[in-house]
């Protein structure tokens, strides 16, 4: 089972940038993350099947906002079912010295976790847009922001993870992985720079609020505690995806070692938590779609009785 004792040269024929050296895995190492990603399976993929059925069957929910928590709970629920277990069978391949699965898996993992990862983070990007825009828009937010907006929003973050995974293809070398994690970095700036304004935005109607009717306090409050929801999403999601970003810088400028081996595979096993996080904290700070939720649930177990 040891086989990383031995230097062997892992998929030569593979022309995408991968890791190539056998004995920069850690068999203890791989082993825990196996054995995190199979208890985090689950919890992921119902939490965010739940969360998806939980807005489709309700037409309440049918806003702009909760499709594109929807969108995010569909690119979370593929985590759970595509690249968790496509993770772990690919180590077990691995260790079990099955190479030529091992090198399937290696490139059917990279094409997946692109198509599925780079929607992801658009997507929360494009929430925080959509925040700063309720805030800043208010009544004039459904006028502008319509359904037909964020569904154009959702295919051009899809066609954006297209030609992610399709740069990811050509790339031969570590240092694609800056260019990744330069995109990343961006995003979060536009994420940040979202949240700020918002907190500004807010700040501003809060100070014109002496004589107003006692409805746009009251909405007011509900844009409070979005923004509070927002600021635990983006603090989540930098949790999950700094420590990944910069794995991913380090590779690039000094290539693949063992150390960074490690590193990567405990990274992205964090990142992969962000899929499980997302629905656990969407149910907690969203009244009507835990509701829903709920609601459905209760129906279904009525029904199975």
């Amino acid at each position: 089972m040891n086989i990383t004792s031995n230097h062997r040269i892992l998929c030569p024929s593979l022309t995408i940038s991968h890791n190539k050296d056998s004995r920069n895995f850690d068999f203890i190492t791989s082993v825990i993350v196996c054995i995190i990603n199979g208890l985090l399976v689950l919890p992921t993929t119902f939490l965010n099947l739940l969360i998806i059925l939980g807005i489709l069957r309700n037409p309440y929910l049918r806003k702009p906002s909760y499709l594109l928590i929807c969108a995010l709970a569909f690119t979370d629920f593929g985590v759970g079912v595509l690249l968790q277990p496509l993770f772990i069978v690919r180590k077990v391949a691995l260790f079990s010295s099955r190479h030529d699965i091992y090198c399937t898996l290696v490139h059917s993992g990279n094409i997946l976790a692109h198509l599925v990862c780079s929607p992801s983070f658009f997507i929360v990007t494009v929430i925080s847009i959509d925040r700063y825009l309720a805030i800043r828009l208010q009544t004039r937010y459904n006028h502008i922001v319509t359904v037909k907006t964020v569904l154009k929003f959702l295919i051009g973050c899809m066609v954006s993870a297209v030609a992610v995974t399709l740069a990811r293809l050509q790339a031969t070398k570590p240092g694609y992985m800056g260019i990744a994690a330069a995109l990343m970095f961006i995003l979060l700036i536009v994420i940040l720079s979202c949240y700020f304004a918002s907190i500004n935005t807010l700040k501003i109607h809060q100070r014109q609020m002496d004589n107003i009717q006692e409805s746009i306090l009251v909405q007011t409050a509900q844009y409070k505690r979005t923004l509070k929801t927002l600021l635990i999403i983006v603090f989540s999601l930098f949790l999950c995806y700094i420590p990944f970003v910069g794995v991913v810088i380090a590779i690039a400028f000094y290539g693949r070692n063992k150390t960074l081996t490690i590193a990567w595979e405990c990274t992205s096993t964090l990142l992969y938590l962000n899929s499980y996080l997302n629905p656990l904290l969407h149910l907690w700070r969203c009244k009507e779609l835990r509701r829903s939720c709920l609601s459905m649930l209760r129906s279904i177990w009525h029904y199975n009785e």
